[in-house]
């Protein structure tokens, strides 16, 4: 890594983070920073003589804490620093320290400024340990363990959250790109069928104007016609003739695409009953049922019936083959009703070819048009294709199947919404774990000091020759044990006496230490230590 790529890399890192906060993010960070002064404020009132330098000292680090917070929407890899900095005199800040290393893996992309960020880190660390607490034993382990799991750890898991949430990202990009590809396949199959019922009337239309330009053509050679009755026929004829040559144009192009239709098998006009049974001759097991007065339909309606059964029949052959198929028909004065059910297939069979579904969009579409509704799906044991269409020109209600265009956006919402209270419950879970953890800790450290202080007025109070009866009211519950290290610091020690604190706080400078020797029952000295 050359100077150029790692001043670039620095000053990326130096770059605010782009765009403002959303309410509830601000809400989260408030929630934060109020979580951190509760702990700061038991800190210092626990462990220390409550007065003006105290509340001094707790609205600095309050400041401090809510600099921190504000750093990690801006410079999320800054804010570990300015919180190891600050923990080093307040331990209540390593849950902070946690929490900004977390957020500085979850919103940086930075992998190795975070490990140049973790070494100087541990080389603050490191120095502050030999210049200031270097008498302390142990603290490096301590110190060691504290930087491990409250900055390499947390920003391991925010940078495996990052990854997880950008994965599932690309999950939903990916669905929604499939969706506006099947809405495509869909459109396109929506203008075949259209196409098809171009084609449609092209064969109904153009008969029915042959016959008008046959009809004229056969009264305009009537000898009976006057002139000028003969040249009005032939009029007539003519433009039957042009209308049947502007229909065919006007098809044609509406037929226009890149993959021309196959020829039809079907003879043209053939009815639903011809049908039915030209397949019961090809060996499907097909029963026609028709209910109600069959008139004359409208040929849009008729065509669309003739469809809906055709493409059933045919997906019935196909992923059904040897299942028996009823055709029911039922029609009114209002509407026509096409049902088309065939129960599962018999035995194992051959496996059908996986198809695109795109008849039946076709089919959806041409019962659209003619204001009728159109629905499919299981039946039993087998499947069903049923179909309303109107016979007045009205229109059926129809139940759209299809997802429209923010299904993924709400099915993404929806299992947010399902997993949210899952992962505030994992990361609530082990704060609050923490949080108990240090404050029955602190608690009982605290109890501990305070059964071992020995105030100086007491200590004053108190003279030589007195019993260890009568000073049972005025003497702490239990004496300071002091190890032989710690003794041998003090001028004068005795480790045969009982040593007192003179403070209760666990992070006053000027504690100091008292020594009550007893012979027999009755104070024989009573000293203030003094350090080395």
């Amino acid at each position: 890594m050359d100077y150029a790529e790692l001043s670039r890399g620095v000053r990326r890192a130096l770059a605010p983070a782009p765009g403002w906060p959303t309410r509830g993010a601000l809400v989260r960070d408030a929630l934060l920073w109020l979580g951190v002064c509760l702990l700061l404020t038991a800190e210092f009132f626990a462990f220390a003589a409550v007065g003006y330098d105290v509340m001094a000292r707790a609205l600095v680090f309050a400041a401090l804490a809510g600099l921190t917070i504000v750093l990690t929407r801006t410079y999320p890899l800054l804010a570990p620093c300015l919180a190891v900095f600050v923990t080093l005199w307040g331990q209540s800040f390593l849950v902070l320290l946690a929490c900004v290393s977390y957020l500085a893996g979850r919103r940086s992309s930075r992998g190795w400024l975070a490990v140049l960020l973790f070494v100087f880190l541990s080389l603050v660390v490191a120095v502050h340990v030999l210049s200031v607490r270097e008498q302390t034993p142990g603290l490096w382990v301590t110190a060691a363990t504290a930087l491990v799991f409250c900055t390499a750890l947390p920003w391991l898991v925010g940078v495996y959250r990052r990854q997880h949430l950008e994965l599932g990202a690309a999950g939903w990009e990916h669905a929604r790109q499939l969706q506006h590809e099947q809405r495509l396949t869909a459109e396109q199959a929506r203008l075949r069928e259209r196409s098809r019922i171009a084609q449609d009337m092209h064969d109904s239309l153009g008969h029915e104007l042959s016959l008008i330009a046959l009809r004229a053509g056969a009264l305009e050679m009537s000898p009976d016609l006057g002139e000028d009755h003969r040249q009005e026929v032939a009029d007539l004829r003519a433009t039957a003739v042009s209308a049947t040559a502007h229909l065919r144009e006007i098809i044609g192009v509406l037929r226009a695409d890149s993959e021309p239709e196959p020829a039809p098998t079907a003879p043209a006009g053939e009815s639903v009953a011809a049908l039915v049974e030209r397949a019961r001759d090809s060996g499907v097991r097909v029963t026609l049922v028709s209910e109600g007065p069959f008139g004359e339909l409208p040929p849009m309606v008729d065509r669309a019936a003739y469809r809906v059964v055709q493409e059933s029949l045919t997906n019935a052959t196909k992923y059904a083959p040897g299942a028996p198929v009823t055709v029911w028909l039922n029609a009114d004065d209002a509407r026509l009703r096409v049902r088309v059910t065939n129960t599962a297939a018999r035995g194992r069979g051959p496996v059908p070819a996986v198809g695109g579904g795109h008849g039946l969009t076709g089919l959806r579409e041409r019962v659209r048009l003619v204001g009728g509704s159109f629905t499919v799906g299981p039946h039993e044991d087998g499947w069903q294709v049923y179909a309303a269409m109107p016979l007045n020109g009205g229109s059926v209600t129809e139940d759209e199947e299809e997802g429209g265009a923010g299904a993924i956006d709400e099915l993404q919402r929806a299992a947010r919404r399902k997993v949210r209270p899952w992962t505030a419950a994992l990361i609530a879970a082990p704060v609050v774990v923490v949080m108990l953890v240090v404050g029955v800790v602190y608690a009982l450290i605290a109890q501990v000091l305070e059964d071992t202080t020995l105030p100086s007025e007491d200590f004053t109070a108190i003279s030589v020759g007195d019993s260890e009866e009568d000073l049972a009211q005025v003497l702490p519950p239990y004496p300071s044990g002091m190890s032989d290290d710690q003794l041998e610091d003090f001028v004068s020690a005795d480790s045969d006496c009982d040593h007192y604190r003179s403070s209760s706080g666990m992070f006053d400078e000027s504690v100091v230490f008292y020594q009550l020797c007893f012979e027999e029952g009755v104070l024989t000295a009573k000293e203030q230590l003094e350090s080395r």
